[in-house]
């Protein structure tokens, strides 16, 4: 079984391709399935589904494999689609990549990783069509849990039928252009995340959709849950054209009350996140830090100017000699005299 068979909408095709659907009511084809397998993937047909039918889905796909461009311009093949299908899939390519990542998909949630590695599924984009969509699984960097939670009434239109694969996929579509939030995350390794929207939150560690408390009582519901704090991390988050938001640190709310968690604390020196892009006096630098705590505290956050940029630690007595490198923000201007709010600093 391949993407193909969840991906694929019989009567979306016959209604697409008029002679092919006269073809099966005169019992020349066995339906529309096979008349693609047989001869539209050659023929060049790619309206297989709604989620394909827009003429920016091939032009994405070639955009991102030149040599399937150069392919099809010297004829050697007739489309992207039919790429995919005969190679692409196994190679481990993205089909839709502004809408899904395959590489991140697989490094993300391993038990899909090792599904296809066992040949449960073909893809990950196979897993994601047939459950994780389902389950609200990031189909990238991108966090849909959040965008969803920001704009129900984008994932009311995406259950009910909508022409856009995940919520990434509606923000490359028409969410960016609109100024919507957004908020791209990593995994448990070492990632690169980059912001390319009005309003980003940029955060290197794992997050889920997980449980709901409210004053350390579990209430139901969904809630964005960090499934790391960066520990043996060393992320990179570059921001984009906009207002971007780096997170070095969250205010947490746990079944035991509010947590504020600094990120990168757990190897010293060794781990940390590296931003790239800041721009003072617009960006904001997050730190899960709070005034008067008796551990981890903005006045006892440190500053560190050098010629790569401003070095962020973290100081309290319950870290190993005293300091722990959070995070390097290139080219940036910060001190401590930029806190605005508890937990956020801005540039100057």
């Amino acid at each position: 079984m391949t993407a193909l068979n969840s991906l694929f909408d019989e009567s979306f095709y016959l209604a697409a391709y008029p002679d092919v659907a006269a073809a099966v009511r005169n019992r020349q084809q066995a339906s529309g399935l096979q008349h693609f397998l047989n001869s539209g993937m050659r023929e060049g047909r790619t309206a297989i589904s709604r989620f394909y039918s827009q003429p920016d889905r091939e032009l994405a796909y070639r955009q991102a494999y030149p040599d399937v461009d150069a392919a099809i311009r010297s004829g050697g093949l007739a489309s992207g689609l039919q790429h995919y299908f005969q190679s692409g899939e196994s190679e481990g390519r993205s089909l839709f990549p502004r809408a899904f990542d395959e590489q991140w998909y697989r490094k993300r949630f391993s038990d899909v990783n090792n599904a296809v590695a066992q040949k449960t599924f073909t893809s990950g984009l196979e897993h994601y069509l047939r459950f994780g969509r389902g389950e609200q699984r990031a189909p990238s960097t991108f966090f849909d849990f959040d965008y969803f939670q920001a704009y129900p009434d984008i994932k009311a239109a995406r259950d009910n039928g909508a022409a856009f694969l995940s919520g990434w996929d509606h923000f490359n579509q028409a969410g960016r252009i609109e100024g919507r939030v957004a908020t791209f995350s990593g995994t448990k390794g070492n990632d690169l995340v980059v912001g390319n929207g009005a309003l980003d939150t940029l955060t290197g560690v794992e997050m889920d959709a997980g449980r709901c408390f409210v004053g350390g009582t579990l209430t139901g519901g969904q809630c964005r849950e960090y499934l790391s704090l960066g520990a043996n991390e060393l992320d990179t988050l570059t921001g984009g054209p906009g207002v971007d938001s780096f997170e070095v640190g969250r205010q947490l709310t746990t079944r035991f009350g509010i947590n504020y968690s600094p990120f990168y604390t757990a190897a010293g020196n060794s781990d940390f996140v590296r931003i790239q892009n800041f721009e003072p006096g617009k960006d904001r630098l997050i730190l899960g830090t709070k005034q008067g705590d008796p551990g981890f505290n903005v006045s006892g956050t440190e500053f560190v100017s050098a010629p790569d940029g401003v070095y962020v630690y973290a100081r309290s007595p319950f870290l190993t000699g005293g300091a722990d490198l959070m995070a390097i923000v290139e080219g940036a201007n910060l001190d401590a005299s930029d806190v605005l709010v508890s937990t956020t600093f801005l540039g100057s």
